[in-house]
């Protein structure tokens, strides 16, 4: 004979879990949650939800916003683009300062004064 848990004579031990189990499974299906329990359910799943949401809207407006940036920085760079005129050569600077001097009745090198002032002044910060 096997000893009850406690301590009287009877029942195996196996069989006191058995009943156990079963008073739990029925005192389990006894209590059903209350309706605060369910209001509180309901707002963190629609807590959870929206910030689901916001975080679906958030990524596709920086997936959008990528593309964008993607497409359009060609155009930027393109309307931007500043072209530095080349210096002119010597041969250049000589034919200048020549019709220059034809057109101001006046020497060659006095030509090529006038032009290296004209043109240091162009280079001036505006005041």
């Amino acid at each position: 004979m096997t000893m009850h848990h406690d301590g009287k004579r009877g029942c195996p031990l196996r069989d006191d879990h058995a009943a156990i189990e079963r008073q739990i499974a029925a005192l389990g299906g006894s209590i059903l949650p209350g309706r605060r329990h369910r209001d509180q359910l309901l707002e963190h799943t629609s807590d959870s939800a929206g910030r689901a949401r916001n975080q679906l809207r958030t990524a596709r407006v920086a997936i959008v916003l990528s593309l964008l940036l993607v497409a359009v920085s060609p155009l930027i760079s393109a309307l931007t683009r500043v072209e530095v005129a080349s210096p002119q050569t010597a041969d250049q600077t000589n034919a200048a300062a020549l019709r220059h001097a034809e057109a101001n009745h006046m020497s060659f090198d006095w030509a090529l004064v006038d032009l290296f002032r004209q043109f240091r002044e162009s280079k001036r910060p505006a005041r």
